[in-house]
């Protein structure tokens, strides 16, 4: 009796003390809701479950017509946390004032470790960030990160070379244990120098990877907007090398019309000469004896038909570690 008015108490009070905690300082919380925290926490970590997305927010430094910067940037965060995702990958948070809302509106469910703020002149009066359009948000603790910028290819078009692009090696705490995350943009195009550069930047990956001592003692996270097609739409060198060289497996190896996350059937932001293909991938690696990654269910999100956020969908993936 004595536990069940306790349990009543603490529920009870919960929703004044969140009300109670918007009017103290930004980060701090009352004791309750450390309590709270921690509790969902631990119950994350014992059961092993983790919703995992990658998603291409679209976020040009510059708004071309039709982009709708500031309605996509202003809905973007609330659209975000409905999916309930305990580790959120992006990929073009470019301008800043998209990084900026992220920040302030994701930062009391989300951790981060990066100073995604950082901004770098690339023309007048226009910034672009300084992780080539990459963040990682985590709802369990980041204890490290580092960005890794590809190698420079002379023939990269200008976009390309502007945008800076790189990989995001985080790394998450999840009980006793880490988490690799790694979050990519692999150049765009398609045509067969684009898949070349492709090529250059996964092989690049793979190397910095492989240098990293007891890397894969951690299971792995690989995702992001790779610009490279699913096989059951066409092939690609870059998805294979990742398959057989990396060790990686997808976690959707077959795919139908509802799992394409560049679709100009169902995204107005898409160019209807746009080819209907899955660009947007999670992959998944577990080398440990004892370990084991399974996928419970995964699907296209942040997919509203009619205001879509990007003119890609996100990938999300619901797993469990064992």
């Amino acid at each position: 009796m004595h536990f069940l008015r306790f349990i009543f108490i603490i529920l009870f009070c919960i929703p004044f003390t969140l009300v109670q905690s918007e009017k103290l300082p930004k980060y701090e919380d009352t004791d309750i809701v450390r309590w709270y925290k921690e509790a969902q926490h631990q119950e994350k970590i014992q059961s092993g479950l983790l919703n995992v997305m990658s998603y291409n927010t679209w976020g040009l430094p510059i708004e071309l017509k039709g982009h709708d910067h500031f309605r996509r940037f202003k809905s973007m965060a609330d659209s975000l946390l409905l999916t309930n995702s305990d580790i959120i990958a992006l990929q073009e948070t470019f301008h800043p004032v998209l990084r900026d809302h992220l920040m302030k509106m994701l930062s009391k469910d989300y951790y981060t470790f990066s100073d995604y703020r950082c901004n770098r002149s690339i023309l007048p009066y226009v910034e672009m960030d300084c992780y080539g359009g990459l963040m990682t948000l985590s709802s369990l603790p980041v204890t490290s990160e580092i960005f890794y910028p590809y190698p420079v290819n002379e023939t990269s078009s200008i976009i390309e070379k502007t945008g800076g692009k790189g990989f995001l090696i985080t790394q998450i705490s999840h009980g006793r244990k880490c988490i690799n995350i790694i979050n990519t943009h692999l150049y765009a195009g398609d045509y067969p120098k684009a898949e070349n550069i492709r090529m250059e930047q996964i092989k690049y990956m793979h190397k910095v990877i492989q240098h990293i001592p007891d890397f894969y003692r951690n299971e792995t996270i690989l995702l992001g907007d790779f610009n490279v097609h699913h096989p059951d739409v066409e092939c690609s060198v870059v998805y294979d090398y990742i398959v057989s060289d990396m060790g990686f497996d997808d976690s959707k190896k077959s795919i139908n019309d509802n799992d394409f996350t560049c679709d100009h059937k169902t995204n107005k932001y898409v160019a209807a000469s746009e080819k209907r293909t899955k660009l947007d991938y999670v992959f998944l690696k577990s080398d440990l004896n004892d370990g084991k990654i399974d996928i419970l269910n995964q699907f296209r999100a942040m997919d509203n038909k009619k205001l879509p956020m990007s003119d890609h969908f996100g990938w999300q993936v619901q797993i469990r570690l064992l």
